[in-house]
């Protein structure tokens, strides 16, 4: 048996698909990485794009969330928008990228509009099935071997489902169980009769739209929905989650704070009880994928942060090498922001050329080799030496500590923090098993020693040092650093006070409230802004340390720590004291600008990256740095 089939006997195994057949058991799941032109038309950077997501070794590969109707994309900018019939031409060429790769080709059709079913006529009901059909019939037209029918998350599609979002009385009402299901049957049937049996047809639903119990569809109604339309399709891909509701939205974009994987327990409900295929998804890697296939649990796995993250990440378990896969950190910076209120085209915290195809397929020859010095070993200098070596320079690693990682390591010392962790771990094993990096640790750099190397190039990594605000107490042997609780959560007293309510304070609240302390966490800003400022990673942390019994007191500053705990000011100006045994300080880091300063005209060509140019940064913007450092050199 092979190194291959001995690791991932189940994934590389090919699946038939109603009239098509899939080469493993690996699907690339839609998404919108917002590289198409305003109005939706294929650019040569979607085209690329697409077509290193099919190089990556998938089965199948999805073009996500594409608008049907005109009045969708108008509201819907940089997706594909498949009410223009002049979309086929463009269209025709990413089909043809997909299957250079020899993988299936196929794309989400869906429709998410500001008003209800019952909201609209029944000549309008039909009207939203025909534009379905044409803009099937589009698809079809440009060469795609699979058409997905998005009937999850809450859009239009799912609404005629719901009691909660259906009020009409008509035969597209939710008086009987078979009016509930008419539309999608109708839906299925009109498409079908346009694209001819040649093609396949994936249904998404949700398995579970995780609303209120008056509101929600969980998987009993689920399953019965599911054997009412199994007939008429070839793919049942089981997601979760309702995207018009807050508390509903993790489960269909999962944060790192979400068990791995988040929604394969509905698939395994689903499969026994239909007799065509079951897809799962919902933060897949290749071993957890390689588990679903073999448990039963589905026939299909679909991820798409993880190809974003590691474009290589079948080949690389293909060929026996797990180990060498870049794993997501679920930070979602790919799925944006603010995807539809200000679209951004998509990047990857971790894989920064991801989303500049074809400006970055190739990297930028090197004439001439260069010996490039790299002060500092921690996120920022790690991917510096990786892109360097990839490029074809001499790059050496100078870290003061006698491991690399740096901040890095302290950033995935939370237990939380799974995923930044083994990120942190591929970090650091990936560049001291390089042949091509030179690693030289417990060297404290001097600009005297920098002169004696004289290096051709020089890249600055040193990092920061924790911010320790000057107030009385502070010295007190009850304060201690984040990091410290983040790594033994058993040195905090019963009491905890963490100052500082943003992300790092407040996973670090969050694990000491799951390890039963009773924690607080003082913050001077209103939490408001500082959601406002950290989108949804700081909402996810939140979440989870009020469900770990974390009170927070915003708009609260410390001013000094005592022997009873701490004394702290309000807004309007008022002291008072609370009792604790332990403080945590989570107040940031400032840049090490001295040390900056000391080495930076030692060499001509310096770059400074990472938290020593810019605190309050994130690996996203110290990778983003290094790798145009890397780039520049």
């Amino acid at each position: 048996m092979s190194k291959k089939e001995t690791m991932f006997p189940n994934i590389f195994q090919p699946l038939k698909i109603g009239p098509v057949v899939a080469k493993n058991r690996i699907e690339v799941s839609p998404a919108e990485p917002f590289l198409a032109s305003r109005n939706g038309l294929v650019t040569e950077n979607f085209t690329k794009f697409t077509g290193d997501l099919a190089k990556s070794g998938a089965a199948i590969v999805t073009i996500g969330d594409s608008p049907i109707n005109q009045e969708y994309a108008d509201a819907n900018h940089y997706v594909i928008n498949l009410a223009d019939p002049f979309v086929v031409h463009g269209l025709v060429k990413v089909v043809e990228e997909i299957h250079r790769y020899n993988a299936l080709a196929s794309i989400e059709l869906n429709l998410r509009a500001d008003y209800f079913p019952g909201d609209i006529t029944h000549q309008e009901v039909i009207g939203i099935i025909d534009d379905f059909a044409a803009s099937a019939e589009r698809c079809k037209k440009a060469g795609f071997d699979m058409i997905m029918l998005h009937g999850g998350h809450g859009h239009t599609v799912a609404q005629f489902f719901s009691p909660a979002f259906n009020k009409r009385t008509d035969e597209y009402g939710c008086g009987t169980f078979e009016n509930r299901c008419r539309f999608a049957n109708d839906l299925i049937d009109a498409v079908r009769e346009v694209i001819g049996p040649k093609l396949a047809i994936e249904y998404r639903i949700s398995g579970d739209e995780k609303l209120d119990p008056e509101r929600n569809i969980g998987p009993e109604e689920i399953l019965g929905f599911c054997q009412n339309i199994e007939s008429k399709i070839d793919l049942l891909h089981v997601s979760a989650g309702h995207l018009y509701d807050l508390g509903a939205i993790g489960y269909t974009i999962q944060n790192t704070y979400k068990p791995r994987p988040t929604n394969a327990h509905l698939a395994r409900y689903i499969r026994p009880h239909v007799n065509i295929p079951v897809t799962t998804v919902g933060s897949f890697n290749v071993e957890l994928a390689e588990q679903a296939i073999a448990d039963g649990t589905a026939d299909m796995v679909a991820m798409i942060r993880t190809f974003i993250a590691d474009p290589d990440v079948l080949h690389k378990a293909r060929e026996g090498r797990p180990e060498d896969i870049r794993p997501c950190l679920r930070c979602n910076v790919c799925t944006g922001d603010d995807p539809h209120g200000c679209p951004k085209p998509l990047r990857c915290s971790i894989n920064p050329p991801q989303g500049r195809q074809p400006e970055f397929s190739t990297l930028p020859p090197v004439a001439e080799p260069k010996r490039v010095a790299i002060i500092g070993g921690g996120c920022a200098g790690l991917e510096a030496a990786r892109w360097l070596a990839e490029r074809g320079h001499e790059p050496t690693v100078y870290e003061r500590e006698i491991k690399l990682g740096g901040t890095l390591n302290d950033a995935g010392a939370n237990a939380i923090k799974s995923d930044v962790r083994a990120y942190a771990e591929w970090s650091v094993r990936t560049v001291e098993k390089d042949s091509r990096i030179k690693v030289k640790t417990g060297i404290n750099m001097t600009p005297e020693l920098l002169e004696q190397i004289d290096p051709d190039a020089v890249i600055l990594a040193i990092g920061s040092e924790p911010i320790v605000p000057n107030l009385p107490g502070i010295d007190s042997s009850k304060v201690i650093q984040v990091t410290q609780a983040d790594e033994d959560p058993e040195i905090c007293g019963q009491r905890v006070i963490v100052v500082g309510g943003g992300i790092t304070g407040s996973e670090c609240a969050a694990l000491l409230g799951q390890h039963g302390r009773d924690v607080t966490i003082v913050e001077m800003m209103p939490m408001a802004k500082l959601f406002a400022e950290q989108k949804g990673s700081l909402a996810g942390a939140v979440e989870i340390a009020r469900k770990a019994g974390v009170e927070i007191l915003d708009e609260t500053a410390l001013a000094e720590v005592t022997d009873a705990g701490i004394i702290v000011k309000d807004k309007d100006g008022g002291l008072r004291e609370i009792e604790c045994d332990t403080v945590v300080l989570a107040l940031g880091l400032r840049p090490l600008r001295a040390d900056v300063a000391a080495m930076r005209d030692v060499c001509e060509e310096t770059y400074v990256v990472g938290d020593c140019d810019r605190v309050g940064g994130n690996i996203r913007q110290a990778n983003a740095q290094a790798f145009y450092a890397a780039m520049n050199i």
